[in-house]
């Protein structure tokens, strides 16, 4: 009996374990705080409406505050890759959510744009190492082949988190106001951490290093074409993903579908469904057609393409069903997603946390400028009866994809159909 060992110490000695004590003592923790995080990015779309009516705001101020999310997240960015190479993904991921927490509690509280900003940009600071922390607990514990799946399965419990901020919580604001939901999302916020902290296992492999040589690393990243090629193809239409799924989508719903907001939230609901569904498909596909020597680099680029031509349709005027624009929207944005993996492969796991993080740099700056854009352009008409016009969002959405087409001419350089490239 002494020699006998829990399924979480066997893990922490770097023994093999069984599946199922991974997946519940490492990996689905961690996608705990995914699933939060996501939840914290899209809830705007929802409540929307309250924010504006109770506060006064306007488009442009909107795109601001929730695209402040994005913007602290992403200059949190570089230190949390020094610190999950350096110290690992539970001692880093655990107190960070308790920042969110925090960040939650003031939001509920706000009375101003500028405390909402503050809030808003506090949660995003909290939830900044949510998804990197879930892919270098993966790269610890998995073989590096199985990375795409493991990133498609922790994307899809995002994917749930979306969910949960659309037809449930318009559900659950027929009780309490949108104050009230922020303040039970910083109770389940620290519930997370708590899981993260007590029930993960430290991994048994250290990778010691100075902090000043860990900084270096980051910076010959960046010096890196191979790393630039790997990012540039993709960061546009990643940052348009997430910045029109956490806030435009519902928005060109209301204005342009002409949907209340019960409809919103159902549409955006099987939007949120699409969005698990894309993850678990891109991941399957790409870990299927790799026992053939396809790389994920043509799976991504693919799928790609196909959410570049949904946006052109939305942006065109197309009179598209509410249903498909969010479903294909949200299916095929999901292959933007894949990249991380990509990006990750790319190096030995002891440095996974610090490539993962300086590409979600970008992503996550560029989204922040999206959001704020996309609101900028859409201001400059009046609404009509309290809806933006057409025209609005014409610009807006072709602009946006404008910007996009660059980086798929770079990827068709790739000529990624050849087993030979990246």
């Amino acid at each position: 009996m002494d020699n006998m060992q829990s399924p979480a110490s066997a893990l922490a000695n770097g023994k093999s374990g069984s599946l199922g004590a991974l997946l519940a003592t490492v990996l689905l923790p961690f996608a705990l705080g995914h699933f939060i995080s996501y939840l914290y990015r899209v809830i705007n779309a929802v409540v929307y409406p309250d924010l504006a009516r109770d506060l006064g705001l306007a488009a442009d101020s909107i795109g601001l505050l929730t695209g402040a999310y994005f913007l602290t997240f992403a200059a949190a960015q570089l230190p949390i890759g020094v610190a999950l190479d350096r110290y690992g993904p539970r001692r880093v991921q655990a107190p960070m959510l308790l920042l969110a927490a925090g960040g939650a509690v003031l939001f509920a509280q706000a009375q101003s744009v500028e405390q909402l900003v503050l809030a808003r940009g506090l949660i995003g600071l909290g939830v900044a190492g949510s998804l990197m922390a879930s892919i270098k607990a993966s790269s610890l514990w998995l073989p590096p082949e199985r990375l795409p799946l493991a990133t498609a399965l922790l994307l899809s419990v995002g994917g749930m988190g979306a969910m949960a901020s659309t037809a449930p919580l318009q559900a659950a604001l027929q009780y309490t106001q949108w104050r009230g939901a922020f303040l039970a999302l910083a109770i389940g916020t620290l519930l997370v951490s708590a899981i993260i902290y007590f029930v993960v296992p430290e991994h048994g492999r250290k990778q010691p290093s100075k902090l000043r040589d860990m900084a270096a690393a980051v910076r010959d990243l960046y010096s890196s074409w191979s790393f630039w090629r790997l990012a540039l193809y993709s960061i546009v239409a990643h940052a348009t993903y997430m910045a029109v799924q956490s806030l435009w989508m519902g928005s060109w719903l209301r204005d342009m579908a002409h949907l209340d907001r019960s409809e919103v939230a159902n549409v955006l609901l099987a939007g949120a469904m699409a969005m698990v569904a894309g993850s678990l498909f891109f991941g399957w596909l790409t870990d299927y057609l790799g026992k053939f020597g396809i790389k994920p680099l043509l799976v991504c680029g693919c799928g790609i393409w196909v959410f570049v031509a949904v946006q052109l349709m939305m942006a065109g005027g197309v009179n598209l069903n509410p249903y498909v624009a969010a479903v294909g929207f949200s299916f095929f944005g999901t292959a933007t997603t894949m990249n991380y993996a990509i990006v990750a492969q790319s190096v030995p796991s002891h440095l996974t946390g610090r490539v993962s993080t300086s590409f979600n740099l970008l992503v996550f700056l560029l989204a922040f400028v999206v959001q704020w854009s996309m609101g900028l352009i859409i201001n400059l008409w009046t609404p009509e009866r309290g809806a933006y016009p057409a025209p609005a969002y014409h610009y807006a959405f072709g602009i946006i994809v404008a910007l996009q087409i660059p980086g798929m001419l770079l990827w068709l350089s790739f000529k990624p159909w050849r087993r030979a490239c990246l």
